[in-house]
């Protein structure tokens, strides 16, 4: 048989205990969003489009990328994408807090395939891109891997749990 060290599993349970928390709020639908960030940053699809070309240049110069990286697939639809995320109503936002709206960008210009190639690239730029704008762009939670993770999650996420990894978004990029 196999012997197990108690304390190496109590060391465990003890080092990733957010982790139990969130799994179980997570198949409960209860995730929570922690403190939100109620600062206002501009988002236009120009200035995005402008840093999106910054980026392919980069790609390509590496090799990473080809001339069909980024084009949009139907003129108008990143200016589409900033639309939804910024809307509001009534004076209202509808996405009230930087945090919101950088999981949205990050999950609609990944769900809505803006372009012929680079996508998930593009939208995870984006979405650190405007977490950088909105000073709260924490690369100590949000590392290279975590980043990779939540945007083939958010690809691969089935549309009807569109709220679902939403919440984890968030939970991820906001205080606790």
């Amino acid at each position: 048989g196999t012997s197990v060290d108690p304390k190496d599993a109590i060391e465990l349970i003890s080092l990733f205990a957010d982790t139990w928390l969130s799994l179980d709020a997570y198949d409960r639908d209860s995730l929570p969003k922690g403190k939100l960030t109620k600062k206002k940053v501009e988002l236009t699809a120009e200035k995005i489009t402008a840093n999106l070309v910054e980026l392919k240049k980069e790609l390509i110069r590496k090799s990473e990328a080809t001339d069909i990286f980024g084009i949009e697939r139907n003129k108008g639809s990143v200016a589409g994408i900033i639309g939804n995320v910024m809307q509001s109503f009534g004076g209202k936002e509808l996405y009230g807090s930087a945090e919101e709206k950088a999981a949205h960008l990050l999950y609609f210009m990944v769900k809505n395939h803006p372009f012929t190639d680079g996508n998930k690239r593009s939208g995870a730029f984006a979405f650190v891109w405007f977490l950088k704008q909105a000073n709260i762009l924490d690369v100590s939670r949000l590392t290279p891997s975590a980043l990779t993770a939540l945007t083939i999650l958010v690809a691969s996420s089935n549309p009807n749990e569109k709220n679902k990894v939403i919440s984890l978004i968030l939970n991820l990029i906001s205080k606790k």
